[in-house]
């Protein structure tokens, strides 16, 4: 791994990617920063309550499952992990980049955080 893959957002390692026994297990690439694991969590809880058809999803620093997979439904278990890790680094992003101003209280930014993710 480089200083380039440390400093970026974390993705997933779709080329180590396994299923076994229905399950998936995708390698998260990077080192997540504080409060990915549980933001990447929400967002995904969130999605899930919305239809889409991705059950039992659980996320560590080091990797995400998702059981109960099915043939023929790998696009779109790709398609909801990568949404859900776009929403979760761009709002990381933008709360960094925030803080890195120092110019709002913790309460606006939070409020900020939640008007910009309706961009996304």
């Amino acid at each position: 791994m480089t200083d380039d893959d440390e400093q970026g957002p974390p993705g997933f390692d779709w080329a180590s990617a396994a299923v076994d026994d229905g399950e998936l297990t995708v390698p998260v690439l990077g080192t997540p920063p504080r409060g990915w694991v549980t933001a990447l969590q929400h967002v995904i809880d969130r999605l899930q309550r919305t239809g889409h058809g991705v059950a039992k999803v659980k996320v560590t620093k080091k990797q995400v499952t998702v059981g109960e997979v099915s043939p023929g439904g790998e696009s779109e278990v790709h398609h909801f992990l990568e949404s859900a890790l776009l929403q979760v680094n761009a709002d990381l992003s933008a709360a960094e980049e925030a803080e890195s101003e120092g110019e709002r209280s913790e309460s606006d930014q939070q409020m900020t955080d939640a008007f910009r993710s309706f961009g996304d």
